[in-house]
């Protein structure tokens, strides 16, 4: 079954497997997203200005009342006070806050990279020691990894840790270290100079930011997510207990790489819940504003970008949703430890890294047309579609850059296929949807054979590039019309969405596959092409969104 494992969904030979989709969440679940929602518009939106402004007191205030909500605890271990719940429900809840993107980041570093490298990697001791804190809010945590001059190469930090006594004495400087100003501790990792227990290289750290040694840098002023604490964390010989290293000496790259995949899934989902507020708020504005006697609203070219929106924001949300229960499932399977939730993530990598390519752009492309659709108003900061346009900008570099995860995920299919755990062998068909896997494989083969499985493969980056987004492609048209066929209350806007997103899908596909055979010496993959009005696919979508007065479908 295609879902049982990570990248499945690319082996033409596969049929897809049991599917979840949003219609399946529970009425108890949706109480909750209500219930982060309603916190989000009532308690949040209304402090934007002090929020922007970065009134003292205000943010930590929004996250004590998150706490006493269940806010911070949602994928926390039950026994250390956190609710564990399912990853597409803490991941929908996080999506829940989406209005407002400073916040809404704050939140997922709390329910993420600033909490759970203990929770999977922590011993005994350290669960009990950081986690109840994390769970109830007291303690809030950061992720300290990038450096001044190490970006998207991470393993290049120059950061240091040597032990001396009982104590690592810690010196270096971290980047764009996000929740940094609220955190109370920080994971920040370090080369271990010297052999310690035999071990030594890049590692992990839990530093108490009042541990000697200890310093921010001032807060740094961005394009967008003013909200949010960005500041650099400067250690000067900073010493920490000896008990203080998370997970193994010198395996520091396990935590970091395996962090990111959680991390990438959730800004994929929060970058949805943004990119529905944005089209919505244009939705509103669209409704009530008239020009030469109409709405706005009204008018194809409006209804053009409302329909092409809505479709790419279903399709997105099928794909993200899906992939979180793959990923819950096979966790589950596991016994749901935090040994099996980690293999489930590892084994997902590719489909994270969907998830946040596509959540990412697909929040930039909305953002601004939302701001077109505002016109002139758009343009002004008292408005909402320019703090939605700026905030969304940051969405495509950090946890891991869009380039970055291009080429990360031909480099996890090939380790897979590598590995036995799938085929790309299949023979040709009438269905588009298979159509595109084969062009796929075939294109994906190609470069092997040119390239071979070392660096030369890697080097071709742009071939990377277009086979990475033929993946996406792929991943996005199959995700939404397994939702369509399964759809408890299906409708006709939801058959001309799947038969929108697969059209141009196919589109997208052969022109990258025809690119791709070219650059690789062979002949054009044919693929099959839906013969769709397109245009009057997306009049349809409109039309009802517009009469429903929100995107949601």
């Amino acid at each position: 079954m295609s879902d049982t494992h990570g990248g499945a969904f690319l082996d033409p030979a596969q049929a897809p497997g049991p599917t979840f989709t949003p219609e399946d969440f529970s009425a108890e679940d949706r109480a909750l997203f209500d219930t982060a929602r309603r916190f989000c518009d009532e308690q949040v939106w209304p402090r934007l200005a002090d929020i922007e402004a970065k009134t003292p007191g205000v943010l930590e205030g929004l996250m004590q009342q998150a706490s006493e909500l269940g806010l911070t605890m949602l994928d926390l271990p039950e026994q250390y006070g956190g609710l564990d719940l399912p990853l597409p429900v803490s991941m929908r809840v996080l999506e829940s806050t989406g209005r407002e993107q400073s916040f809404m980041l704050t939140l997922m570093v709390q329910n993420g990279i600033g909490s759970l490298p203990v929770a999977l990697f922590g011993t005994d001791a350290q669960k009990a020691a950081w986690l109840p804190g994390f769970a109830s809010g007291q303690l809030r945590g950061c992720y300290c990894l990038t450096e001044p001059g190490s970006g998207s190469d991470a393993l290049a930090a120059r950061t240091t840790a040597v032990l001396d006594g009982d104590a690592w004495v810690l010196n270096g400087t971290k980047q764009f270290i996000t929740n940094a100003g609220i955190a109370d501790v920080g994971f920040v990792f370090a080369k271990v100079l010297g052999e310690v227990d035999g071990q030594t290289g890049f590692s992990c750290f839990i530093v108490p930011f009042d541990a000697p040694g200890m310093s921010l840098g001032a807060e740094e002023h961005k394009l967008g997510m003013y909200g949010s604490s960005t500041r650099q964390v400067i250690l000067q010989d900073a010493r920490i207990p000896r008990d203080h290293v998370l997970g193994q000496i010198g395996r520091g790259h396990v935590i970091a790489f395996n962090i990111l995949n959680n991390g990438r899934y959730k800004l994929g989902g929060t970058a949805l819940g943004s990119a529905k507020c944005a089209l919505d708020a244009a939705l509103d504005y669209a409704v009530g504003r008239k020009q030469f006697g109409q709405r706005i609203a009204d008018f194809g070219m409006i209804r053009r970008k409302i329909g092409q929106a809505a479709a790419d924001i279903y399709a997105v949300e099928s794909a993200i949703y899906r992939a979180g229960g793959a990923i819950d499932a096979l966790a589950n399977a596991g016994g749901r430890t935090g040994e099996a939730k980690l293999a489930a993530l590892q084994d997902f990598a590719l489909e994270c890294s969907i998830a946040k390519i596509a959540g990412s752009e697909l929040l930039a492309r909305v953002a601004d047309e939302a701001l077109q659709m505002f016109g002139g108003y758009g343009f002004l900061e008292e408005y909402p579609a320019a703090k939605y346009l700026r905030d969304a900008r940051i969405a495509r570099i950090y946890e891991g850059t869009n380039e970055i995860n291009r080429i990360v995920m031909p480099r996890t299919l090939l380790k897979k296929l590598s590995g036995g755990e799938l085929g790309l062998a299949g023979s040709s068909t009438d269905s588009a949807l298979a159509s595109l896997k084969l062009a796929h494989a075939r294109c994906f083969s190609a470069a092997l054979e040119k390239h071979g499985s070392g660096k030369g493969f890697d080097a071709d980056q742009e071939l990377m590039a277009h086979l990475a987004d033929m993946m996406t492609a792929i991943y996005l048209a199959e995700s939404t019309a397994l939702r369509v066929a399964r759809h408890p209350h299906c409708q006709p806007v939801h058959e001309d969405v799947a038969l929108l997103v697969l059209t141009q899908a196919a589109a997208q596909v052969a022109q990258l596959a025809a690119e791709a055979a070219t650059h690789l010496g062979i002949a054009a993959p044919s693929v099959v092409r839906p013969a769709a009005d397109v245009m009057a696919l997306r009049q349809r979508i409109a039309a009802h969104v517009v009469d429903a007065g929100r995107c949601a479908l």
